[in-house]
C-alpha cells in the first residue's frame, strides 16, 4: 500500500544511497524489533511490555551521548532515573523477580527503537526523499528482515506460517503501516529528543488504556499507572535537555 502509494504520490525515486540508508532504518526497527516486542507481548503483557518500551527516548539519548558526543545534563539525569524506576516498578513481579525474559525483551525492543529514531534523524536529514518513499523503503526493509526470521524460527515453512498469522495481525501490521510514514515526517521535521518522548508517551497511554478494556483489572493495575507517568516524565524530562 505504501509503495503504492509511493510510486504514484511520491516524486523522484531513491537512489542507491537512500535505499541503503532507509533499509537500515527498517532492519533495526520494525523488522527486528517487532518480533522482540512480540515475545515480551506474549510473556509479561501488553501494558507492561508497552510501558518498558516507553524506556526507548532514554537510549536514544544515551545512543546520542555515546555516538554522537552530546554531553549529560541534569534533566538528562532525572528523567533516566525516572524512566529507570517506573521500568523497575513494572517490571517486577512476585515469584519471578527484576529481570526475566519478558521484561529483558522489551528493554531490546526499547533500544532498537532509540536506534531506529537516531538513525532515521540522521538520514532523513541528509536526503530530500519524500516521506513516502522513505517509508516504503524502511518497511521493505523490515518485511525482508522479518521473512528470514520467520524462515529460521518457523519449522512448518514461512507460508504455513503467514498464513496461520494473517487474520490476527492484519489489523496491527496495517496499523504499523499508517504509523511509519508519520514518524518519518515527524523525524524529518523534528529532534529525536522531541519526537521520540511524544510518539512513546502517545503510544504507551493508548495501549495501557486499551489493554485495560479489552484485558481486564491486571493490565490497568495501580502499579502499572504509576510505572507509565514515571516513564513518560522521564521522557518528557529528557526531551527538554
Amino acid at each position: 500500500m505504501v509503495l503504492a502509494l509511493a510510486i504514484v504520490f511520491g516524486g523522484a525515486a531513491p537512489d542507491l544511497s537512500d535505499i541503503w540508508r532507509f533499509a537500515i532504518v527498517g532492519a533495526v526497527a520494525p523488522g527486528s524489533s517487532q518480533g522482540l516486542f512480540l515475545a515480551s507481548i506474549r510473556s509479561i503483557g501488553p501494558s507492561r511490555s508497552s510501558v518498558l518500551v516507553g524506556t526507548a527516548p532514554m537510549f536514544g539519548v544515551l545512543l546520542a551521548i555515546v555516538l554522537l558526543g552530546e554531553n549529560w545534563e541534569l534533566a538528562i539525569l532525572l528523567g533516566t532515573s525516572l524512566t529507570v524506576l517506573g521500568g523497575a516498578i513494572v517490571s517486577w513481579e512476585r515469584g519471578r523477580g527484576l529481570l526475566n525474559a519478558g521484561v529483558l525483551f522489551a528493554l531490546a525492543t526499547a533500544m532498537t527503537f532509540g536506534m531506529r529514531d537516531v538513525i532515521a534523524r540522521e538520514v532523513t536529514t541528509g536526503t530530500n526523499l519524500s516521506t513516502l518513499w522513505s517509508a516504503a523503503i524502511v518497511l521493505g526493509s523490515a518485511s525482508v528482515v522479518l521473512w528470514v526470521m520467520m524462515s529460521v524460527v518457523e519449522r512448518g515453512g514461512v507460508a504455513r506460517g503467514l498464513s496461520a498469522a494473517f487474520p490476527e495481525f492484519l489489523l496491527s501490521g496495517l496499523m504499523i503501516g499508517l504509523a511509519l510514514p508519520m514518524l518519518v515526517a515527524a523525524l524529518s521535521r523534528g529532534r529525536v529528543g522531541i519526537v521520540t518522548p511524544l510518539s512513546n508517551a502517545t503510544q504507551n497511554t493508548v495501549v495501557v488504556v486499551l489493554s485495560g478494556i479489552f484485558f481486564g483489572a491486571r493490565e490497568r493495575s495501580t502499579k502499572v499507572v504509576l510505572a507509565l507517568a514515571m516513564v513518560v516524565s522521564g521522557g518528557v524530562l529528557i526531551s527538554t535537555r
